[in-house]
């Protein structure tokens, strides 16, 4: 048994949630749904007959001290613009986990490390599905073949799966961007949903150049010299209506704030698409002999919240070396822990 709980923030959404009732088969009322709804936090506490505890937090302010005397680990399942959360739980003891996709809150998580404090527990980023399995899958290849110097990453999203505001808004500011990445140590310039690559992934598909945080988390962890990651949507039609608009500048229009919340609404009454999710990997070595990988299944959310479930079920054993790392940096039997994921949804597909 745990000595102490775990402290989940944002609990009550839709990936937060199944993180909660996932845990709450492992320990029993050792569980806390925090977020700034004590209403929701109960609600959810309710379907789960008390096997959760409600809690009202806001993670904006102050940390509460008193509460965190009790964690053992805190799992983040809201964006954050500061990560004092982070710093706190690692000088004091407790194991974090943040299922974040924002590389800038990622990049400022990392620049603790120059802080060189005396971390007495673990802090694991990249916990998800991109970055997360993303991570691990490109991991799987470097440990496979030898001398791998080029990774590419293709990731198919399902449109008509519900998200919360802040992922759709995490989107749309990314449809229209111009971002750098190393490449060979020289710096180059893209542009999202530029440089079409096909590949198979649910049958034929055209893959677009997008800004995740995989790509240059992996970049500054890894000895390969070359990393890309593209999306896709499940929708051929949608995905290629974007790569003209995106062509022609337009997209640059879903960076306004009246227009997300014009899309956000639509997206939330009208199911466009499935939930289809797929991730897979291609590795290239010197000699030009290329490894695949790929996983596949139903509900981005779903599988975000398993990750993070087999995550922090190891981060309790002590697994991991203390300090900040990426799942890729801690994962060591990498086929083993993504097998371990089809117990919490047997419908995947896993290639290795």
């Amino acid at each position: 048994m745990m000595e102490g709980k775990i402290l989940i923030i944002g609990g009550y959404g839709a990936v937060g949630s199944t993180i909660a009732e996932n845990l709450a088969t492992h320990y029993p009322g050792q569980i806390i749904v925090a977020g700034r709804s004590f209403t929701k936090a109960k609600k959810l506490c309710d379907k789960v007959k008390g096997n959760l505890i409600p809690y009202k937090l806001d993670s904006t302010q102050p940390i509460d001290t008193e509460l965190l005397k009790e964690i053992e680990l805190v799992i983040m399942c809201i964006d954050q613009i500061d990560p004092f959360w982070v710093e706190y739980c690692l000088v004091n003891g407790i194991h974090y986990i943040d299922i974040t996709a924002d590389k800038d809150l990622i990049e400022k998580i990392e620049n603790l490390k120059k802080k060189q404090l005396p971390y007495r527990s673990s802090a694991i980023l990249s916990v998800g599905l991109a970055p997360g399995i993303t991570n691990l899958l490109a991991q799987n290849i470097m440990n496979t073949q030898s001398e791998t110097e080029e990774i590419n990453i293709f990731i198919l999203l399902g449109m008509g799966e519900k998200h919360g505001d802040s992922a759709y808004k995490w989107t749309f500011d990314n449809l229209y961007k111009r971002y750098s990445i190393q490449y060979n140590g020289n710096t180059h310039l893209l542009r999202s949903f530029s440089s079409p690559k096909k590949t198979m992934l649910k049958g034929k598909r055209t893959f677009y150049l997008f800004d995740f945080s995989d790509q240059h988390t992996l970049l500054t962890t890894t000895k390969v010299k070359q990393i890309v990651t593209r999306m896709a949507f499940d929708s051929r039609f949608f995905t290629k209506v974007i790569y003209i608009l995106a062509k022609t500048g337009i997209t640059r229009i879903f960076q306004f704030s009246k227009i997300q919340k014009l899309l956000i609404r639509s997206f939330k009454k009208v199911t466009i698409g499935s939930d289809v999710f797929g991730v897979k990997v291609t590795g290239t070595n010197k000699e030009y002999q290329m490894l695949s990988c790929s996983i596949t299944g139903n509900g981005e959310g779903k599988i975000t919240a398993h990750v993070a479930t087999a995550m922090a079920l190891l981060c309790l054993k002590d697994t991991f070396p203390k300090g900040i790392h990426h799942s890729h940096e801690v994962i060591k039997n990498i086929p083993a822990f993504l097998t371990e994921l089809k117990k919490y949804d047997a419908s995947l597909e896993i290639k290795l």
